[in-house]
Parts: structure tokens; C-alpha cells; sequence
């Protein structure tokens, strides 16, 4: 493993909220949040807006100084706040930001955070220079009106007109997720919310408690060991300071909650601290993914299924139940232009998305598989020969997978033209290919090592 590439950053909303479940600022959230972080050495990036800023400026600023948390804005909703007029969304932002620039004078890689996006929202942070935007919920349907279903994990460049779709460049805006999701429960079941880094949701799904915390343990041991073939793999965690206080301000959920909430990040953060890997703030770590990458680089993650299922009761039923599994070995893949999944075994890929020449946002982008013909199958101690065939396809992104449990044993020695190899974990071979309408042979030889 290279922990160093495991890029872990730990996010709070800490924003005024004048609704029914809540008034004011989390004052006492925000103090749990930020002394349970801290006393591992984790700094916190707060997401805020013009209300919490004159009330928590202060205190952030200290924390600044002393543990090098760092402050990203809350963005008003585009259709609730602003009318779906881009006009006015931009005008909230440019006088929210100089609020932000009088009170936070550091803070210079501009980041805008909300879960509901649209074209326009992009459009606008690219106008106004934003580098980022919070809030994507990879495999999401309907929960807390966020469909984000189609769109990748982790981090890429946003395209602006296109607001699911990766940048076929190098995009002004990086989209981030709102919250880590385990990827090989989330798509086997289908439900990306229980399957998450969130507190709240991982407690009401039985999942942890304040007392133990195995799953989420499972889960970002999983995360480390996919920086074995990634430069870097990003794990994002976000818990709302308005969710960890019970007063009478907030009460979104009982006392309980939050007592078994805070058990469950005290022993979170110590072993997170304890691995070895890149504890920075969302900003600092997005500076550095602009500096670093002219294009959204590929994601790389086998995932394998863990021995802890949900309860299941009224809030797991409300999700529409919990599926029992088990769930074999799936990798799943990225780039800026496709998404693909592939079980252990299988050659071709399970789920396939294709990102190129996409334009309806409401679409999940998923692309009927071709057939597929293995000619030439043949292993020996000293060689494995494969050769695949796909008949006349329509031009699109592809991928093959070859698993093989020996395949520490071997190295690739060639392959036809035209295709990108990559050895995961040394338990399977992906093949990264465009198909182009005509008919594809692809000849890979393995040889044993010396």
C-alpha cells in the first residue's frame, strides 16, 4: 500500500439555518465537531454561509492558525433561493465570497458547497473562478431530492454544460463528493445512502454505533489498499454540526444520537490518524488536484463485500430494504469518458456508462454491453494467451477484465495495439479500449516470471 496516496479530508456544514428543523448556528455542533478532530490532528474544512460567518469567524480563525482548518461557502439553492436565475445566483455568491475574503483573509481556493446542482450552477462558479463544487452523491436517487445517479465517485472535472458528466479536459471546476460511499455494497444494493461514511446514516442502518465502528474500519481499509494502482484515491467524510447537537436550536435527532454519533468519529478519527495517510483540508487538496492533473485521471478501485449487514427497520425499510448478499469481487473504473463495473470472473463489464456525446441530464448514461468471443484461451506454468473478439459496435469507450488468482505468478509481456493495461492487486488485468464501429481482435500474451 502507499498511504501517502489515500487523501482524506473531513468536511462540516456549519451554516445558518432558519427552517423548521433548526434555527441559528450550531455553535455546540460545530465545538464537538472540531475538538473531536482536532485532538487527532485533523483539520476540518466548515462549510458556511453570510449567517454562521460573524458568529463562528473567530473561532475558525484560531483553528486556522493552530490546526489549519479551512472554510468552503455554502451556495444557495439554484431553484428554492435564487428563482433559476443565474443573474442573481451569481450576484449572492460574488457578495457572499467578499464576506468570506473579509473574514477568512487565506482562504483562496474558492469552493461552493450544495447538493442539488445544475448546468447553471456550474456555469456560474466557472465565471466567478470557483475551483470546486461539494456536494455530488455518486448512485443517489430521490434522498434529500438529490438524483445524482450516473455520475462518478470520488473527484473529476465537471463539465459546465453537462453538469453529471466529467470534463473531456481540464475543467475550471472539480466536483467532489458530499460523502465517501462504499462503491461494492452501494451498487450490489442499490442503496448508496446506507452504505456511507455519514454517522447518522450508518447508525440508524445498524451499521456502527458509538461503540464500534468495524464496518467503517472495513471500509476505508479498502480506500488504502486501492493506493497500491492509484496516484491518488480520495476519501471524503462530511457530518453536519447541526446534527451533532441536541438543544434548542436543533434537535434533528435525539441525544442519543449525537452522544452515540460522536462515539462512533472519536474512534474513527484515531484510526484514520493512525494510517499513515494525507490529512489536509478539501481546499488544499483541490489546489493540489489542479495543479496535478490536465485531465480527470482514471479511478481504479476492487472492492470486496464485508460481513456486516444493516438492520433492518423503519429507516431501512423507508430506503426500501436491505438486500442480504453475499457479493462477489467487483473493480469498478473512471475516466473522463466512461464508468464501468466488472464482477470477479466476468470479462465484460457488468455496467457500462458512456460519458461522450451525452446531453440529457436526466439519463444515467448506461450502455447496452456487446457480445463478446474469446477465440484463444490458453494457460500454462509459462504462458497465458487470450484472444477477444467483438463483432461490428458503435462507437463507444470500452473495457475488458481478465481475473485470473495466479496471476501474481505472471507478467504481461504483449498486447495488440491501441490498448491500455493496468494489473490490479495482481488478481486481474484491465484493458481500457475504444471500439470504434468496426469489428476488434485483441491478442494479450502473459509470460511466467523470471
Amino acid at each position: 500500500m502507499k498511504p501517502q496516496n489515500l487523501i482524506y479530508t473531513f468536511v462540516s456544514y456549519a451554516s445558518h439555518y432558519d427552517t423548521p428543523w433548526g434555527h441559528g448556528t450550531a455553535v455546540e455542533g460545530v465545538e464537538r465537531t472540531a475538538r473531536l478532530a482536532h485532538a487527532y490532528g485533523i483539520p476540518v474544512t466548515w462549510i458556511v454561509n453570510r449567517g454562521s460567518i460573524p458568529v463562528l469567524g473567530e473561532q475558525i480563525r484560531q483553528w486556522h492558525e493552530a490546526y489549519g482548518d479551512d472554510i468552503i461557502l455554502q451556495c444557495p439553492f439554484f431553484m428554492e433561493d435564487m428563482a433559476m436565475s443565474k443573474d442573481a445566483l451569481k450576484a449572492r455568491l460574488e457578495t457572499d465570497w467578499k464576506h468570506v475574503q473579509e473574514a477568512f483573509p487565506w482562504a483562496t481556493t474558492k469552493i461552493a458547497a450544495r447538493g442539488k446542482i445544475y448546468n447553471e450552477v456550474i456555469e456560474v462558479l466557472e465565471e466567478l473562478d470557483f475551483q470546486g463544487m461539494w456536494g455530488y452523491c455518486w448512485e443517489q436517487v430521490w434522498w434529500d431530492g438529490i438524483t445524482h445517479k450516473g455520475i462518478p465517485w470520488g473527484s473529476w472535472y465537471v463539465d459546465s454544460h453537462r453538469y453529471k458528466i466529467p470534463h473531456a479536459g481540464k475543467g475550471k471546476v472539480v466536483a467532489c463528493e458530499w460523502t465517501a460511499r462504499d462503491l461494492h455494497l452501494s451498487y450490489h444494493t442499490g442503496s448508496p445512502v446506507i452504505y456511507s461514511t455519514d454517522p447518522n446514516d450508518v447508525l440508524r442502518a445498524g451499521l456502527c454505533t458509538g461503540e464500534e465502528i468495524t464496518y467503517w474500519q472495513m471500509l476505508f481499509d479498502e480506500y488504502l489498499a486501492n493506493t497500491d494502482h492509484n496516484e491518488q484515491v480520495f476519501f471524503l467524510q462530511q457530518q453536519e454540526a447541526h446534527e451533532m447537537e441536541f438543544s434548542d436550536r436543533f434537535q434533528v435527532f435525539p441525544a442519543s444520537h449525537v452522544e452515540a454519533c460522536e462515539g462512533m468519529l472519536d474512534r474513527f478519527f484515531a484510526y484514520v490518524a493512525q494510517c499513515g495517510v494525507t490529512l489536509t483540508t478539501l481546499p488544499k487538496a483541490l489546489a493540489t488536484y489542479h495543479e496535478r492533473n490536465q485531465i480527470t485521471p482514471p479511478s481504479y478501485m476492487l472492492t470486496k463485500d464485508k460481513p456486516i449487514r444493516p438492520e433492518v427497520n423503519d429507516y431501512t425499510m423507508t430506503l426500501g430494504g436491505v438486500a442480504a448478499g453475499p457479493w462477489p469481487d467487483t473493480f469498478f473504473y473512471y475516466d473522463s469518458q466512461c464508468q464501468m463495473a466488472f464482477v470477479k470472473g466476468e470479462c465484460k463489464p457488468r455496467l457500462l456508462r458512456n460519458y461522450v456525446g451525452q446531453w440529457n441530464m436526466q439519463d444515467e448514461f448506461e450502455e447496452k454491453v456487446p457480445p463478446l468471443f474469446i477465440t484463444t484461451y490458453e494457460k500454462s506454468s509459462e504462458r497465458i494467451e487470450l484472444v477477444y473478439e467483438i463483432g461490428n459496435w458503435k462507437p463507444m469507450p470500452f473495457g475488458l477484465t481478465y481475473w485470473d488468482d495466479e496471476l501474481g505468478d505472471y507478467e504481461i509481456e504483449s498486447c495488440s495495439d491501441h490498448v491500455e493495461l493496468k494489473v490490479i492487486k495482481d488478481e486481474l488485468v484491465f484493458l481500457r479500449f475504444n471500439l470504434t464501429g468496426e469489428k476488434r481482435m485483441i491478442r494479450l500474451l502473459l509470460r511466467k516470471k523470471m
